[in-house]
């Protein structure tokens, strides 16, 4: 039905145009606003260089959402957000709003990652069309697009689950069929194996610039590490735990990390001062204010002793305790009280990692733990770092498991990972759920896409 509306429309805007046409009107051309025709027919370096520093603002999308809604889905976080109760009682389930057809302020993790797609998929043809090029020029644009593209699909999936999602977008008006979870996965994986293969004959260095969020990986070498690494979490996903190690292996895990700062190591999310955006994650710690990003209180009683990731992640609320928002403990009857809240970022302009080292080496624990191979070792280098000293339990799998998805909960603490991990073993019922709301299992699909399948 839209459709058709929008031919409709169409075709009054040329009744209109025809009935002008004794009037000769030049052609303006805004320069900030080229037109997508003239990107993507005969794109120059210089246009293409804006293509490449478009896709990088587009990949900053999903982080604000990946962090608050994933994290108060996961029971990692409460988003204390004053401008609106939702972000309190939507999350967590303890209202349903059947006014409001989409979850509420779930665009950040579908809406933005496909404005990233789209922003991948004509960099991709621009490329491909551009006589101005190299081959290896080529190769380089694809390949990098195609890898951020694979990133970006990763998180309406996630949010959706089995409700699946669409992966061929690359015609608006005719998008491909939506996928299930699990073809939605492969469809990724594959996406991502084009990437590297591409980035394999795109030569030793890009025709680009990428900014310092890549410093390291800024090569066609660099971003096959990056692309392997994104590959192994997939293959986690569809539980082919050899395919995962096989990614590693080209990825840039170092399990040899023994540091924070080797842990950190990845490419990352870079922030500025106007007109650049600021980190969307960064909270004044302790000021008085009715909007902050707080930690779950399960996070702190869970938490091993003497752990510096509770240290350095955590900062408690001295002066300035959130307790306003009407949330309540089920079984206490007792107002929850926002006490610590997010200390990970020093300043408004910090950069949000995009994925870093101390995951892989969790991805390769999980595996190995999965093939009866030694996940004690690398269970160890995390343990260590942060000061909790050698893994002592049972080494069968599944007491393995456990302590892996313990660690994943504290390493990767509001960075997307935590309910989707609940999830996908089959552990949502182990979601501290002390609000008395619902621990979801995904979210709703988007009115948008049921309108456009029912025509």
């Amino acid at each position: 039905m839209r459709y058709t509306m929008h031919k409709f429309i169409m075709g009054l805007s040329m009744i209109g145009l025809l009935a002008f046409t004794a009037c000769e009107i030049d052609t303006v051309v805004d320069p900030n606003n080229p037109s997508l025709g003239g990107v993507t027919s005969d794109a120059s370096p210089v246009a293409m260089q804006g293509l490449v520093t478009g896709l990088e603002a587009r990949h900053r999308g999903y982080v604000e959402n990946a962090g608050e809604l994933f994290g108060v889905l996961g029971r990692e976080a409460y988003a204390f957000f004053g401008s609106d109760p939702r972000f309190i009682a939507d999350w967590l389930g303890l209202e349903v709003d059947d006014t409001y057809p989409d979850f509420f302020a779930s665009a950040g993790t579908y809406v933005n990652p496909y404005l990233a797609v789209k922003q991948a998929n004509v960099m991709i043809e621009a490329a491909n069309n551009s006589s101005q090029l190299s081959n290896e020029d080529v190769f380089g644009y694809t390949g990098f697009a195609k890898t951020i593209k694979g990133y970006q699909l990763l998180w309406p999936l996630m949010q959706q689950y089995e409700n699946g999602i669409r992966v061929d977008v690359e015609e608006p008006l005719n998008p491909g069929p939506t996928l299930s979870y699990d073809d939605a996965l492969a469809a990724i994986r594959d996406i991502l194996d084009e990437g590297f293969t591409d980035l394999d004959k795109a030569g030793g260095t890009f025709n680009f610039t990428l900014s310092s969020g890549f410093a390291g990986f800024d090569s066609p070498d660099g971003m096959k590490q990056i692309n392997r690494a994104i590959a192994a979490r997939v293959a986690l996903y569809q539980e082919d735990y050899p395919g995962a190690l096989t990614a590693l292996q080209g990825s840039f895990m170092d399990l040899s990390a023994a540091t924070a700062e080797a842990m950190n190591v990845g490419p990352s999310h870079p922030y500025g001062e106007s007109p650049d955006v600021n980190n969307p994650l960064f909270y004044n710690i302790d000021a008085p204010s009715s909007t902050v990003l707080c930690v779950h209180p399960s996070m702190l009683e869970d938490a091993l002793p003497g752990d510096l990731r509770v240290a350095n992640k955590f900062a408690e609320r001295v002066n300035n305790p959130i307790s306003d928002q009407g949330l309540v403990d089920a079984g206490t009857g007792q107002p929850i009280i926002g006490q610590y809240q997010d200390a990970r970022w020093a300043s408004n302009t910090s950069s949000v990692p995009m994925m870093r080292n101390e995951e892989l080496i969790l991805i390769y624990a999980e595996a190995q733990a999965r093939q009866g191979g030694d996940a004690v070792s690398a269970i160890n280098t995390i343990r260590n770092t942060w000061g909790v000293g050698n893994y002592t339990g049972a080494t069968d799998t599944e007491s393995l498991i456990d302590e892996i998805v313990f660690q994943r909960r504290y390493s990767l603490w509001l960075e997307g990972h935590r309910w989707v991990d609940a999830r996908r073993l089959g552990r949502l019922d182990e979601v501290d759920n002390r609000e008395g709301g619902v621990v979801f299992t995904q979210i709703s699909r988007r009115v948008s896409e049921i309108s456009w399948d029912e025509g």
